[in-house]
């Protein structure tokens, strides 16, 4: 009885699917393998920006930094102008009491002179 090994042209094909196999196998390798190069050219080209990455934020916590200080300043700014501006406020109420006190003072003796005036002036 005859076995499947046994069988004719059986070897020869064995072998041509052992090779067209092989051949497959070396045409995934080098596409893995291009693939493989395309990482790291990938991987370069990522780890220059990263690079360009992290300075730009270097960059941008210095500036913050320097905005953060002009803010500062900017309040102290705002704080001292706000307190210049109290004290002309209470300066500018100083004569305008005084103004008020006296229109009070001088309008009773104002009052007294014009009755007194109506009186002279019509009497009959």
């Amino acid at each position: 009885m005859a076995t499947q090994d046994e069988t004719p042209g059986r070897g020869r094909t064995r072998i041509r699917n052992l090779a067209s196999a092989a051949m497959n196998a070396d045409v995934t390798i080098d596409q893995a393998t291009a693939i493989i190069d395309g990482l790291g050219d990938t991987m370069q080209r990522m780890d220059a920006t990263m690079s360009d990455f992290d300075s730009t934020l270097v960059r941008m916590n210095r500036d913050l930094d320097e905005f953060e200080s002009l803010m500062a300043a900017i309040a102290a700014t705002v704080a001292r102008t706000d307190a210049a501006i109290t004290k002309v406020n209470a300066l500018l109420d100083v004569p305008t009491a005084a103004l008020g006190v006296a229109g009070k003072a001088i309008a009773g003796p104002v009052d007294t002179v014009g009755a007194l005036s109506r009186r002279f002036l019509h009497r009959d």
